[in-house]
């Protein structure tokens, strides 16, 4: 695999979060009582993508909780009816952070208002720009609308399950688009729970598909209501305003202005064999180190 023009760009949240709650009834702690849950799988999704992948280019993305976002301030129920963030998470960024180090991976904090997925958004779009092919490993489906022939959604394994890789194919078929920056207008219409995005009352999924099929955007339907008849025309013309509300909460911002791409930040070096071992040790991941060995011979050979 020549790597040279391959980005992959790492949400952490979801892979910290996903970690977290497979182990919530079960949790993982060290001798010295540290939960671990939160840490081990995002750093075995790290490991398997860099023994299977061996990336020369490699960023991992955080939210911050450092004032609201520009959603937030557009509307203030964006999101608000998930729950607070475990202590144990906070507790494992900072190893999470470390463990990212010694690897020799950049990684980035959501500033000025914007979210991780913007920020990933802009590197995504700035780095295919200039030739890259990006890989975002997520398990984020907002992601899903940044797809292009040279940018991908990479969902890793988890539970027996094998890594996928998403691409312009995969989201015409899944959701009936033409193409995949279309699911933008498709959850508008039809809204979105996870993060709390009302979208067009009385639109559900088979109506939004066959608005998105026949008009193509929220715009172009919203223009065209004269076509509708009944209850739905009416919660349509009613709520215009809360579709156009939906799809800029929904649409992921690409061109963060103050954030340039320069690629030599995101080169992958050889890490740090003795600070691998000792923060796997002291976090006991006796068998993850093993894969950071096979990864650290892989780079000291480079």
């Amino acid at each position: 695999m020549n790597n040279n023009k391959k980005l992959f760009l790492i949400d952490a949240y979801p892979l910290i979060y996903q970690s977290y709650y497979a182990y919530k009834h079960h949790p993982l702690f060290t001798s010295k009582g540290l939960n671990t849950s939160p840490i081990i799988n995002f750093t075995y999704f790290l490991m398997n993508t860099l023994n299977n992948e061996k990336p020369s280019y490699m960023a991992t993305i955080f939210d911050t909780s450092q004032g609201p976002s520009f959603r937030k301030k557009e509307y203030e129920k964006y999101k608000a009816h998930r729950n607070k963030t475990p202590e144990a998470i906070f507790e494992a960024i900072p190893y999470i952070i470390k463990i990212l180090k010694t690897f020799q991976i950049s990684f980035f904090y959501a500033t000025n208002g914007y979210e991780a997925d913007d920020f990933i958004g802009t590197i995504a779009k700035k780095a295919e720009d200039k030739g890259y092919v990006i890989y975002i490993i997520t398990l984020d489906k907002d992601f899903f609308q940044l797809i292009t022939e040279n940018i991908k959604v990479y969902i890793p394994p988890f539970k027996g399950n094998p890594k996928k890789i998403l691409g312009i194919e995969e989201i015409q078929k899944k959701y009936g688009v033409n193409h995949p920056k279309q699911v933008i207008d498709l959850w508008s219409m039809m809204g979105d729970p996870s993060d709390n995005i009302p979208g067009l009352p009385g639109v559900g999924k088979i109506n939004a598909i066959k608005f998105i099929q026949k008009y193509g955007s929220i715009e172009k339907l919203l223009n065209s209501t004269h076509d509708l008849n009944g209850k739905i025309q009416k919660n349509i013309e009613k709520n215009k305003n809360l579709g156009l509300l939906s799809k800029k909460l929904i649409t992921i911002v690409t061109n963060i202005p103050f954030f340039s791409f320069h690629e030599e930040k995101f080169y992958v070096k050889k890490p740090n064999w003795h600070s691998i071992k000792k923060i796997f040790c002291e976090l006991e991941f006796i068998k993850l180190l093993k894969k950071a060995h096979e990864y650290y011979k892989f780079k000291t050979k480079e």
